[in-house]
């Protein structure tokens, strides 16, 4: 029985199957019965053939070109002065039979009709290297049969009209290798700094692992997955016998240093990265389609960025890897921006530090009046279920409120907080900024910024910006808008929206406390402009060292956000000094861009917020937040800025109650020892003796804690009344302590 069905089975399989293959060869010979009558006449453009006039032309702001990134004045090479093994790296990993076909590849070409038909479009490939080259140069990026089908018609053309070493000599000069370099002679020059006759076999076998996807194998974004890639190459060629053992073990361990002496265009660079995403592009489709790209560059801003000097971040005679971003506020838009060469500020992650600390620990605690800003915590060591955190310089204020919390960036007291909320809340809420979370980011630390994953900068940028915004979060993006090369038609246009990720009111609190920050805080470098810029710090010490890896001052005004920071790039580098942190040298850079940005406006109060009047008393004896009554005296009353939502509602009774003090008379012979205790410091006191119907002030005193002796000597036989007069200014009413006594 069982033997019957899989005869069936096997029957019923081989009928789909030559269905399926006679549907391949009825779509296949239809295609090609059109595009032979279409196209016959279609011939080579050699113009195409090395892509001589592509370019995207990048715009400031107000229009005007900054730059073109283009392929033009692109460095050719013959294949005569390659290394014979460059050529084969190439071969062995993208067409092993290429010298051998005849621009075709017929069995990896009818596996992919029969995937692609199975999956509905053209999921899989089967180019050779020739077909790749009609790809790149005479196509678009159409997944379709059709255009499958030029690209077989087109191919052979090219087979029959060169010869395979001139396939591959223009091949090897205009395939792209990524950061805008197209052939292998720009590349090699980029990435190595050497012409490409120069090219070693493990250098041969990075570029030709690097082309299958120049941002996944970049040896600059992914240094690990190029490594891989490369030695999948070297592992090829060895298969291939282009290599013996021995060169392939040398060529796997072989370090390679990657040089990039052309200076990187930070603008160039995020604006491709962003066209990509914006338009689902390839880098080199951007390049090469001639369109117009709108920045939200303001070249004066940069201009004054790029002539900064950054000679205070050197140490030990290196330059750290940096970045400064400058937000527009308004609109999410970058205007400004300067990198260190080789860093994709787009990609990159990073540890952030205390920098996340208001949105992870701060701002769900305001959000749900967990807190306020004249909340105490005590700042001293503690050890949470196994985890202790230290304060910078193992320094401790002991009982201290959330301002002073956050502007002097206290370690215990963000942990303390992020415990008492809980994680898994806390995290919902950073991830409304942007933040994103590997499931492993499940413990403490992350109140001191310890994320399995990093985070981005521009995530982090634009996080604060959001603060600005009354907690309103923008899309960060340094392009306005995309249109073609006649300016007619629009591709893209960055959307003015923004969302809503926490209260007015949370957002205007944690400005507050960072303002103090930027005044008396980590950040006071900046106090120049604490009136119109909140700021907070971070530093990120290594690991069983006293060196740092990471240090940033992130800081905003109502207008604009200014993210510095400055980091090692990997484990191998030199570690920052103790004294490069995110108070220093970050700082510093900062206030020289406020010098130029100026900025002149205050952030506007939220109808939600409340300054109140606090009794000092109250709060400083036990840290009890209650109203100040209008009799309070002035000099006992603090003021700050509450959530009317969780302002407190009860007044303190500092000014409005009196207690009486403690009233001693002792009589020895013929003096009479008086003692008053139990003072009241804001009360004031008057001693009075009565002795008949005559009555005498004796001692005036006030605001003292300590207890008040008075010695009435040599007093008259007779019976005496002392009594104590009680007095509070603004208070009610006035009362008397008394008590009487008999001198014998």
């Amino acid at each position: 029985m069982k033997k019957n069905i899989l005869k069936t089975l096997i029957k019923y399989g081989l009928v789909f199957f030559a269905i399926l293959v006679l549907i391949c060869l009825a779509i296949f010979a239809f295609y090609y019965v059109k595009i032979n009558s279409e196209y016959n006449n279609l011939t080579f453009d050699k113009d195409k053939l090395v892509m001589a006039t592509s370019y995207a032309e990048i715009l400031d702001s107000d229009d005007n070109v900054m730059s073109n990134a283009s392929i033009n004045g692109r460095k050719t090479i013959s294949i005569e002065e390659l290394p014979k093994y460059t050529v084969d790296a190439f071969v062995a990993i993208e067409d092993q039979d290429f010298y051998k076909h005849h621009g075709l590849n017929y069995k990896r070409m009818i596996k992919a009709i029969l995937v692609n038909i199975k999956s509905g479009y053209a999921k899989e490939g089967a180019s050779t290297i020739s077909q790749q080259l009609i790809k790149n140069t005479h196509l678009n990026n159409e997944k379709t049969i059709e255009r499958k089908l030029k690209e077989i018609f087109l191919t052979r053309k090219l087979e029959k009209s060169f010869t395979k070493n001139e396939i591959m000599e223009t091949y090897l000069n205009v395939i792209y290798f990524g950061n805008s370099c197209f052939g292998i002679e720009s590349a090699s020059e980029y990435y190595f700094d050497k012409n490409a006759s120069d090219l070693t076999i493990a250098e041969s076998a990075l570029l030709a692992g690097l082309i299958k996807s120049p941002k996944l194998y970049s040896p600059i974004l992914n240094p690990n997955a190029s490594l891989n890639r490369r030695n999948l190459v070297i592992s090829q060629m060895l298969q291939c016998g282009y290599i013996t053992s021995v060169q392939a073990t040398q060529a796997k361990n072989e370090q390679i240093s990657i040089v990039s002496n052309i200076a990187n265009n930070s603008i160039d660079a995020l604006t491709l990265e962003f066209a990509t995403q914006n338009l689902n592009l390839s880098e080199k489709d951007v390049v090469t389609s001639n369109l117009k790209i709108k920045t939200y560059i303001d070249t004066k801003l940069q201009s004054y960025i790029d002539n900064l000097s950054l000679d205070l971040l050197k140490y030990d005679n290196n330059m750290p890897e940096y970045a400064i971003i400058v937000e527009n506020n308004n609109n999410g838009g970058i205007v400004g921006i300067k990198t260190s060469p080789n860093i994709n500020i787009a990609n990159m992650l990073r540890q952030p530090a205390s920098c996340i600390k208001p949105f992870l620990v701060y701002a769900p605690n305001f959000e749900d009046g967990k807190i306020s800003l004249l909340t105490k915590i005590d700042d001293e060591k503690v050890n949470i279920n196994g985890f202790a955190p230290h304060n910078a310089g193992n320094k401790y204020k002991g009982n201290i409120n959330v301002r002073e919390a956050i502007s002097t960036s206290s370690n215990v007291c963000a942990t303390k907080l992020l415990n008492y909320y809980g994680i898994r809340k806390a995290k919902n809420v950073a991830e409304k900024f942007g933040f994103r979370f590997n499931e492993k980011d499940n413990h403490l630390a992350l109140a001191l910024g310890s994320l399995y994953d990093g985070c981005n900068l521009l995530t982090l940028t634009n996080a604060y910006s959001a603060l600005s915004n009354g907690g309103r979060l923008n899309d960060i993006n340094i392009i306005s808008s995309i249109k073609n090369s006649n300016n007619n038609l629009s591709l893209f246009k960055k959307a003015e929206n923004s969302k809503q990720v926490i209260s007015e009111e949370t957002a205007f609190l944690i400005t507050q406390a960072l303002q103090t920050c930027s005044k008396t805080g980590t950040a006071k470098k900046l106090n120049k402009y604490s009136n119109f810029v909140a700021a907070k710090t971070g530093t990120n010490g290594a690991n069983n060292s006293d060196r740092n890896t990471d240090a940033y001052c992130i800081s905003y005004s109502k207008d604009y956000t200014v993210c510095v920071w400055m980091g090692v790039k990997d484990a191998n580098s030199t570690l920052l000094p103790k004294t490069h942190n995110g108070g220093n040298q970050p700082s510093a850079i900062s206030k020289q861009i406020w010098d130029y940005l100026k900025p002149s406006k205050t952030f506007g109060i939220p109808s939600g917020i409340e300054k109140l009047r606090i009794d000092k008393h109250c709060y400083d004896e036990s840290g009890t937040i209650k109203l100040a009554t209008q009799d309070t005296l002035d000099r006992y009353v603090i003021q700050d800025y509450f959530n009317k939502k969780y302002a407190p509602k009860l007044y303190a009774e500092t000014f409005t109650q009196i207690s009486l003090p403690d009233l001693k008379v002792i009589v020895n012979e013929n003096n009479a020892i008086i003692d008053i205790s139990n003072l009241d410091e804001f009360a004031s006191y008057s001693l009075y003796r009565k002795c008949g119907d005559k009555t005498t002030l004796l001692k005036q005193f006030s605001e003292s804690k300590n207890n008040v002796n008075y010695i009435d000597e040599n007093l008259a036989p007779d019976f005496y009344e002392y009594f104590v007069v009680v007095e509070k200014e603004k208070a009610d009413c006035k009362q008397t302590k008394a008590i009487k006594v008999l001198v014998e």
